[in-house]
């Protein structure tokens, strides 16, 4: 019994609500800019590059939404020998001031000072700006995830494979699914349950740079598709089995 309710407690934490939560309780609507680049300049004459994106978060629900916001870049470097690197947004005074005043938009919050507000209210809105550094100056394919716009557990029904995980019929988990099905190759047993999924619910965006390692900060960059994954997806809390499918 004790377990039981050690169990019960954990999905209530999770879910942010209790464990009877169909959906999750919130989730933030996202808007943002291209990846672009701005060259910051020095008295002493040197420049640096640094590369950001802007975005508008939107609680589009009727209750109000943790702001637990996090963002980082996987840049790739070359093409045969491929090298990748990780960038968080994190505080950068100088280049937020610079790109604020340049783009009039003082209003613009860091990732940091957004998830300081705690809460985000039904209907509102925060504009806010994400600095990822310096990339290498051979970058190809910058990839960035956007963590904190769905609550970090759901409660929903699975399906469980043994030995090969788990599928859920949510938006996000498509690739997650894909992924699953293609360990599962010609097993057909599976069970349905409904369960507390703790999981990171990411928005993707990945982009590209058409030019050399001369002038990078000169180069155009494209977006090159959009789309929404499950990352870290772990059942926490089973509730009850629903159905069984068997060879």
């Amino acid at each position: 019994m004790t377990r039981l309710l050690a169990a019960c407690a954990l999905a209530a934490a999770l879910s942010g609500g209790t464990p009877a939560q169909a959906a999750p309780p919130w989730n933030l609507q996202l808007k943002h800019s291209n990846l672009e680049s701005y060259t910051l300049s020095y008295k002493d004459g040197s420049a640096t590059t640094v590369y950001y994106m802007t975005f508008e978060l939107k609680n589009a629900s009727q209750q109000a939404a943790r702001l637990a916001l996090y963002l980082r870049a996987d840049v790739q470097v070359g093409r045969s020998k491929i090298k990748r690197h990780t960038h968080h947004a994190l505080p950068q005074k100088d280049a937020e001031e610079a790109i604020r005043r340049v783009g009039r938009a003082p209003g613009l919050k860091n990732v940091q000072a957004i998830n300081a507000m705690k809460m985000l209210a039904p209907g509102a809105s925060v504009r806010g700006i994400a600095v990822f550094g310096t990339f290498h100056r051979e970058w190809d394919t910058a990839t960035i995830y956007v963590s904190g716009l769905e609550s970090a557990a759901l409660h929903c029904r699975v399906r469980k494979y043994a030995g090969a995980g788990h599928t859920i019929f949510h938006r996000a988990y498509k690739l997650h699914n894909d992924r699953v099905k293609t360990k599962v190759g010609d097993i057909t047993t599976y069970t349905e349950v409904n369960a507390i999924v703790k999981h990171d619910v990411v928005r993707v965006m990945r982009f590209k740079r058409k030019g050399d390692e001369f002038a990078a900060n000169l180069d155009p960059i494209w977006s090159d598709g959009e789309w929404w994954d499950a990352l870290k997806s772990t059942i926490v809390y089973e509730k009850k089995r629903v159905f069984s499918k068997k060879n």
